[in-house]
């Protein structure tokens, strides 16, 4: 068991709202993935709320690159890709590597939510889908984009590019052409037009500034592979926090 998790705030000034990405190694100096099939990862899913002290167990969402959002708190684990709560003690958590974990919070510190945005997800709208759910205007919206893979190292297919476009021309600014029929997609980028389009001030977005694939210090799928770890994001509110 590791003997501490590595982590990463939002630089937020929001009494009471706690998020962080949180990455880990095992003992054995192996990549935790916090998936709960493995014994490992079930217990670094222990190890992380031993740690956060929620008042209600964490669901741990089932992800399936989709754009449902389940309101928690729940008692089961649903098929989503995103969750947000108005209750205290409540935590919403994604697991990524590469995808973009965006955490939601509005300023008076009364909800928070997250979504799992890869590339699927962002082609249908998931955060959208969060901020028509979050129940607050645009304006009154603080969005953190968390550690995901560069434009650089995320190269995709021609269909997959002609896909966005179709949604919008203004997608044209993320592609860049790498070879015949490849292109670098830009997800941060992608992110930050949807959040635009729907309203959300860029002085509220924060983030958006790393890359998983070059940087160590993060789990990557398409650096690593089979191999790859996961990192966990989560958010909640509470008074205290134990991280």
């Amino acid at each position: 068991m590791a003997s501490d998790f590595q982590i990463i705030k939002p630089p937020w000034e929001n009494p009471g709202v706690r998020a962080y990405l949180v990455t880990a190694l095992s003992e054995d100096n192996e990549r935790v993935t916090f998936d709960g099939q493995s014994c490992e990862g079930s217990k670094f899913r222990s190890l992380l709320e031993q740690k956060i002290h929620p008042l209600h167990p964490v669901s741990w969402i089932r992800q399936v690159h989709g754009n449902n959002i389940v309101r928690l708190p729940v008692d089961d684990h649903p098929e989503a890709d995103g969750s947000f709560t108005t209750q205290k003690g409540v935590v919403c958590e994604v697991i990524t590597a590469d995808c973009l974990p965006i955490v939601f919070s509005d300023f008076a510190g009364t909800r928070v939510g997250i979504v799992h945005a890869g590339r699927r997800g962002l082609y249908l709208e998931i955060i959208a889908r969060m901020v028509a759910v979050f129940g607050v205007p645009p304006g009154e919206i603080m969005v953190w984009i968390g550690p995901g893979i560069s434009r650089e190292n995320y190269v995709i297919s021609k269909e997959i590019c002609d896909q966005f476009l179709s949604l919008s021309s203004e997608y044209s600014s993320v592609f860049h052409q790498v070879r015949e029929t490849e292109y670098g997609m830009d997800l941060y980028q992608t992110a930050k037009i949807q959040l635009s389009g729907l309203g959300i001030p860029q002085k509220n977005i924060s983030g958006a500034e790393w890359d998983t694939f070059s940087d160590d210090r993060f789990h990557s799928a398409r650096r690593n592979h089979e191999q790859a770890g996961r990192m966990a994001t989560v958010v909640w509110m509470e008074k205290s926090s134990r991280l």
